[in-house]
């Protein structure tokens, strides 16, 4: 008797299985959605506007150097330890996130998708500098040497 019913809500549509998600919330329907969209140019720019800022890139999809000014930027052994210092980030984020998962330690929030950020934000200045890193910037330390 359970498996019919459960089969026979398996074979409605989705909209009509979760109707909740059909509703309309306020003004919702009013929200300009261009704001949503990702608008992308090569030049990086500054304004006091109130204008949606485009995210500025370097790199398109593919991995290509779209604004050659940056193509050099960066030497190779910098670029290869920043690359290094991301995935040791993105490992240890993966064990540790198992970690907190069973109970092992108490609290642990990834850097999962952030890891160019507090890297790329490390060694973009001196080693000299002063940086308060939080949660979900641990890269910053392991670029600065800090040991996992």
């Amino acid at each position: 008797m359970q498996h019919s019913i459960l089969k026979s809500l398996y074979a409605q549509r989705p909209r009509q299985l979760f109707k909740v998600a059909q509703r309309s919330f306020g003004a919702m329907g009013e929200v300009n959605k261009e704001m949503f969209e990702h608008k992308f140019t090569n030049d990086m720019e500054f304004r006091s506007q109130f204008d949606k800022l485009k995210c500025f890139r370097i790199m398109d999809e593919e991995g290509n150097i779209i604004n050659k000014k940056y193509e050099n930027s960066i030497d190779d052994n910098t670029m290869q330890k920043m690359f290094r210092t991301m995935v040791m980030m993105n490992e240890a984020d993966v064990v540790y996130n198992q970690a907190q998962r069973q109970s092992r330690i108490s609290f642990y929030m990834t850097q999962l998708g952030e890891e160019a950020a507090g890297v790329g934000s490390a060694a973009a200045i001196k080693d000299v500098d002063m940086i308060f890193p939080q949660y979900r910037e641990a890269g910053s330390f392991l670029w600065r040497g800090f040991s996992i």
